[in-house]
């Protein structure tokens, strides 16, 4: 059995079990697939500006739309807050 921590995902919050091996490489969060590097305190992340924290949400929102599309799946257009698709 490996050993596991877990961590906070930067961008949904949801809390993850990450194996101790992957301490400080870059992971993919398996509730909303964004990426974040491992690291025992959820504090050791540099806080991310705002702009950057919307690029990976965006990120994140268009991974889940292409896969939607590849499963044959539709969803609702999400407009920006600039009221632009």
């Amino acid at each position: 059995m490996s050993i596991r921590f877990n961590q906070s995902c930067p961008t949904c919050g949801r809390r993850i079990d990450i194996r101790a091996s992957l301490l400080g490489c870059t992971v993919a969060c398996q509730h909303c697939g964004s990426e974040f590097t491992a690291c025992m305190s959820d504090t050791a992340q540099p806080r991310e500006s705002s702009d950057e924290l919307l690029d990976r949400v965006e990120a994140a929102l268009q991974r889940a739309e292409s896969a939607a599309q590849k499963s044959g799946l539709t969803s609702p257009s999400i407009v920006s807050q600039s009221g632009q698709n």
